[in-house]
């Protein structure tokens, strides 16, 4: 083989070699800009109060091209027991938006050091030594330690649970629970500011209950009635005037 075509196949092996490298280098080039020019660089956050948010520093300088937002929006709620629902939406090129929802507070349940504020879902909001809101009493009929919860915490039981439920319920419907006395798995006593008393049961379907206690009061309305007692343990409700 001649001198000449040798250099031929050596200059066109080091051509494709300087291209090879070039498109190496351009390529991991555009990686690191768009890795760089797509860094959060700014958290916006959505709140109707203020709130120390713990998870920020974890999130500045990721790519946003490549969060998840479903997982930061788990990852936040579960670290931050106060928040009930965040929405993560993605403002190019570099904000992260947040919009946090908090859990309310519905009751307060009795403990032998004082009070658990409770949401809905049953979650410790915090604990106090007094009573410092309007917020319904839940007296349980087995006085639970203080120190065996944490804020944050869930409580689970299941007349607990139906107790925050029918809470919610009644106010929904403009009646107003004071005190809820929690005598047993059957029976959970509701006593109104009008000094009225509602009975539910922990066992019997709620929906149900709430079902029948709207046609009942309904009625009465209608009627112009007032009633002392409405006890919805059984299949055919008993009504005190």
């Amino acid at each position: 083989m001649s001198p000449n075509i040798l250099l031929v196949k050596s200059l066109k092996k080091f051509k494709f070699f300087l291209l090879f490298i070039f498109l190496c280098i351009l390529f991991f080039s555009i990686l690191f800009f768009v890795n760089q020019f797509f860094l959060i660089k700014k958290i916006q956050i959505v709140s109707d109060r203020e709130f120390l948010f713990a998870n920020r520093d974890e999130l500045i300088n990721k790519n946003l091209i490549f969060v998840n937002q479903n997982e930061i929006a788990n990852k936040i709620v579960k670290e931050n027991s106060f928040l009930r629902k965040v929405i993560v939406n993605k403002i190019w090129p570099v904000t992260l938006k947040l919009t946090v929802y908090f859990h309310e507070p519905i009751a307060l349940l009795i403990v032998n050091q004082g009070f658990l504020n409770l949401s809905i879902d049953g979650r410790i909001l915090s604990k106090t030594k007094e009573v410092y809101t309007d917020l319904p009493i839940i007296n349980y009929y087995q006085k639970l330690s203080s120190n065996s919860f944490q804020i944050g915490d869930r409580i689970d039981y299941k007349d607990i649970q139906q107790t925050l439920f029918f809470i919610d319920k009644l106010e929904q419907i403009n009646l107003k629970p004071l005190t809820i006395d929690i005598k047993g798995q059957d029976m959970l006593l509701f006593k109104l500011s009008s000094e009225k008393i509602i009975v539910f049961s922990s066992q019997k379907e709620r929906q149900f209950q709430i079902y029948q206690l709207e046609i009942i009061v309904k009625q009465f309305k209608i009627k112009g009635k007032e009633f002392k007692k409405i006890d919805l343990r059984f299949d055919k409700p008993i009504i005190q005037f």
